[in-house]
């Protein structure tokens, strides 16, 4: 697969459960994303993050224009701590107008908020990636249609933001089938384990447009995302890379099968 050296990657992160990886509850995530927040510092050429996160849909992608965001917490019963957190970081001007350019001229009705803050698919990866939170970031939102297709849309369109050191974070989760209980005769385990085999094989396949695409078919799709939104980031950056070369920067093989992925190069 080609590579334009001046592309920023672009990013699939798996974010845990809440505000878990900063707790101590998930100490494996919470060093995974410490160190690849170094690599990214050290590589000196990210600019600016834009984050797609499972935790925000809207009707339209939806800018998140706030110059200085707050922190949406949009998670219950952790301690009361794990509610206090800031990321005084702020949002780019230009980035976000061109986001609504490169939206608009692929066709899609935009819209912009104002007042939403960041949700924990953003600031918890971020507090752990970029804790001096010295570079700006932006946000869009998912489609509430949480359409494969469309979203594969978007990302073609932000692919250009790429040029211009704009890292392209996708913020969800390989597996999330944690609040429906499997059929009977299917475990947890082995319907996360056949997905995220799934995923292993078909992105860095010849067609992963049409794998990704076709999502549904893979063997335990359903009972992996029984509502689709945690993967819908993934159709994002991987749209938004091209066709770069994928690899696998986190994996669990435990009771739940997860993987993170970085499309492209630091």
């Amino acid at each position: 697969m080609s590579r334009d050296p001046k592309l920023a990657p672009t990013l699939f992160l798996c974010h845990g459960g809440g505000p878990m990886p900063l707790i101590g509850r998930d100490p494996g995530l919470a060093s995974f994303l410490t160190n690849l927040g170094e690599k990214i510092v050290k590589s000196g050429s990210i600019k600016s993050v834009l984050c797609v996160s499972a935790h925000w849909e809207e009707k339209v992608p939806t800018i998140l224009t706030c110059e200085k965001p707050e922190l949406y917490f949009d998670y219950y019963g952790f301690p009361p701590e794990t509610y206090k957190y800031s990321y005084p970081t702020t949002t780019d001007n230009s980035l976000n107008e061109k986001i609504g350019k490169l939206l608009g001229d692929a066709g899609f009705q935009i819209a912009e908020d104002e007042k939403r803050g960041y949700d924990h698919g953003v600031f918890v990866p971020l507090l752990l990636m970029l804790p001096k939170a010295n570079i700006p970031v932006s946000q869009v939102s998912l489609m509430s249609s949480l359409s494969a297709k469309d979203h594969w849309k978007l990302g073609e369109a932000l692919m250009p933001l790429r040029k211009e050191g704009c890292l392209i974070i996708g913020s969800g989760m390989s597996y999330h089938g944690f609040f429906q209980r499997p059929p009977v005769g299917v475990t947890a385990q082995g319907a996360s384990k056949a997905f995220d085999e799934y995923l292993h094989e078909v992105l860095p396949g010849k067609d992963r447009k049409k794998g990704l695409l076709d999502w549904e078919k893979a063997k335990h799709a359903r009972v992996s995302h029984p509502r689709e939104e945690h993967l819908i980031p993934l159709m994002v950056v991987a749209a938004a890379a091209k066709d770069e070369k994928v690899s696998c920067i986190y994996r669990v093989k435990g009771q739940i099968w997860i993987s993170s992925f970085q499309f492209g190069e630091l």
